[in-house]
């Protein structure tokens, strides 16, 4: 059974992953900053994109909300510059609250052994891979 650091691994790996110790340290921050701007006075998940763009500067805010919009962490109804974190995204966000920035990173950047799993491919189970598991991540949309 995984931890929800590695649950947390299992997500970055998935969506951001080519890194490889020389991006984190840059798009681990980004992420951070960017989650600590999500919030509005009438919607403690949901965003604004200035206030976005003001927090993690308007490059980085719209490069996260294309990425975060095709890991289904946020939706929005007709425009992506008010939307809203999805439950994946609330729980996201809470995780990554929880944690500082050199926290995300040492359990991103990994050396030792580790077997990550994704949407699509489950490595945690009692013998490893094992055909339609489904892994219990709760950062990611298991029905899709």
């Amino acid at each position: 059974m995984k931890s929800l650091d590695d649950h947390w691994t299992d997500w970055e790996a998935h969506v951001f992953g080519y890194g490889y110790g020389s991006g984190e340290p840059h798009t681990i921050p980004a992420l951070k900053t960017w989650f600590e701007a999500v919030g509005r006075d009438d919607a403690p998940h949901g965003y604004d994109y200035e206030k976005l763009e003001r927090a993690s500067g308007p490059t980085v805010a719209w490069l996260l909300i294309n990425a975060l919009c095709k890991a289904d962490v946020i939706e929005y109804g007709t425009s992506p510059r008010f939307g809203w974190l999805t439950e994946y995204g609330e729980a996201l966000k809470a995780y990554v609250d929880s944690k500082s920035a050199d926290e995300l990173l040492m359990l991103t950047c990994r050396t030792e052994d580790y077997v990550h799993c994704y949407p699509t491919a489950c490595n945690c189970g009692p013998k490893g891979f094992e055909e339609g598991r489904r892994c219990g991540n709760p950062f990611w949309n298991e029905r899709r």
